[in-house]
């Protein structure tokens, strides 16, 4: 799945941690060890379109296999691969930036979020994934709250910190919710939902409220989260058009007696 506004959000402020660390000597073993290093992190900060951030990150780990950088290079190479729509290898992906570092909570953020974005109620092995991604998300959500600021963001002030970890555990969340839908639990997927916008008053979250209660046949109460959507400073016309077009299906489903 796509995590839109959130994830690019996100990895901005990722990339300019990594501007700082990239530009200062190395603390406690963490950091680019050599210019040509630098260099390659810099071009993983700098890559744009997904097969150009997959080449930087290669080159990188490939490259320098030491680097400190190797667990958030296969988390943005998976994020790449999610963003081409190749899910199994966005997977695997995440899957080795855990075992580079078990502490990466973006990589089970993904994890989280790819699994509950692609299980679907004819898999054999759904409530396998429903757990294992369950699991991911609560892994980040656990890091989050207990492990403080990661040698990655060290640079960073706590503002951009806690900005980066409120980011973080709406897409926990978000991944959560969307489980709980597959689960047919609406109730429970609204109140993740509501965490999640808790932590970052996302227009997509406000969208996903929405279609959660108007599966659980409130349309009124959908309508009020479709309008927070259209009215959000965050939103698009992209998503303000998506919030638009479920408003209109809510307003439908209200009936004609409702409108007067």
């Amino acid at each position: 799945m796509r995590r839109l506004a959130l994830l690019a959000f996100c990895l901005l402020t990722a990339a300019a941690a990594f501007a700082q660390v990239a530009t200062k000597k190395v603390t406690n073993g963490f950091g680019p060890k050599s210019k040509e290093e630098q260099k390659a992190v810099q071009a993983v900060i700098q890559a744009q379109a997904p097969d150009e951030k997959i080449k930087a990150c290669e080159d990188l780990i490939t490259g320098f296999p030491a680097t400190s950088f190797k667990s958030f290079a296969l988390e943005l190479e998976a994020e790449a691969y999610q963003q081409k729509g190749d899910n199994t290898k966005a997977l695997v992906f995440g899957e080795q930036a855990l075992e580079a570092d078990p502490k990466n909570f973006d990589a089970d953020n993904v994890l989280a979020n790819v699994l509950a974005a692609t299980t679907r109620d004819t898999d054999l092995d759904k409530d396998q994934k429903i757990v294992k991604a369950d699991k991911y998300a609560h892994d980040s959500l656990d890091v989050l709250e207990t492990g403080g600021k990661p040698p990655l963001y060290g640079n960073v002030s706590d503002e951009q910190w806690g900005k980066i970890k409120s980011l973080a555990q709406a897409s926990a969340y978000q991944a959560l919710g969307n489980l709980s839908l597959l689960k047919k639990n609406t109730d429970e997927a609204v109140a993740f939902f509501e965490k999640g916008l808790a932590a970052n008053p996302d227009p997509v979250l406000m969208i996903r409220v929405g279609r959660a209660l108007l599966t659980a046949k409130k349309p009124d109460e959908a309508i009020t989260w479709f309008d927070k959507a259209i009215n959000s400073a965050d939103a698009t016309q992209q998503i303000k058009g998506i919030a638009e077009n479920d408003k209109a299906r809510a307003m439908q489903a209200r009936g004609p007696s409702a409108a007067k």
